[in-house]
């Protein structure tokens, strides 16, 4: 079943405060090892994140509780349920796609990169 892509007040409100509050608990316990990577300077300097939202999936909550990250200084939509949101530091590229494999978050730090599906995560780089 396809979906409309976010409107853009839907996705500037998802986007916006609380969105992590709105991650269900058992997500939140499942990405808190990852989250604490990320915190402890596993991947070192954030330089950039890609969330690809699938079906009733929650990327940009689950990316900013990654990150433990404020609601974005700004939000650029681009169409076809595409933005892209500037972090202080960092951007993020956002992608709305209902394709059954391609959704996860990808988070590139200058050491090393986390890479988050629905069944786990797992860093790459020196710093794993």
């Amino acid at each position: 079943m396809a979906h409309a892509p976010l409107s853009r007040r839907a996705f500037l409100v998802t986007a916006g405060g609380g969105a992590c509050f709105s991650l269900p608990i058992q997500d939140r316990a499942r990405l808190a090892p990852a989250r604490d990577a990320v915190r402890g300077g596993a991947l070192g300097r954030i330089v950039f994140c890609r969330a690809v939202q699938g079906d009733r999936r929650n990327a940009i909550g689950a990316l900013q509780f990654l990150l433990d990250a404020p609601p974005p200084l700004s939000v650029t939509e681009h169409g076809a349920g595409r933005a892209t949101l500037r972090y202080p530091g960092f951007i993020a590229s956002h992608e709305e796609d209902h394709r059954p494999r391609e959704h996860g978050i990808v988070i590139c730090g200058s050491h090393a990169t986390l890479v988050v599906k629905p069944d786990g995560w797992r860093v790459f780089g020196p710093e794993a």
